[in-house]
């Protein structure tokens, strides 16, 4: 894109930017939880685990949410997108331009 995100996409990306950011840590700790609880294995077995969800998630949080700002927005939106972080109806808010952006890297999932 040679120019930046619309002002109206960028407020509705910084809306969902929250929300996609939110999911993701509630994933992480979701899969941390099973680590955690997984019967059968020894407690180093479940703490090596552990620590493989931690260091994805945290280069899941670092590539989609470290950069914030406005020039970051459409690569931001594309890494959120196939995070599987927004759905369809979330996405398909943002103008057609925007969309078609998102599009190019993956499909957008139905409503």
């Amino acid at each position: 894109m040679s120019q930046g995100i619309s002002e109206r996409d960028w407020k509705i990306f910084r809306e969902l930017y929250t929300i996609a950011e939110e999911r993701l840590c509630a994933r992480i700790l979701a899969e941390a939880r099973v680590e955690i609880d997984r019967e059968g294995t020894t407690a180093e077995q479940r703490y090596r685990e552990l620590l493989g969800v931690i260091d994805s998630g945290m280069a899941d949080l670092e590539r989609g949410f470290d950069a914030a700002g406005r020039s970051d927005a459409f690569s931001q939106l594309v890494i959120i997108h196939h995070l599987g972080l927004l759905t369809g109806s979330e996405l398909r808010r943002f103008s057609a331009e925007t969309l078609a952006y998102v599009e190019a890297y993956g499909p957008i999932p139905p409503e």
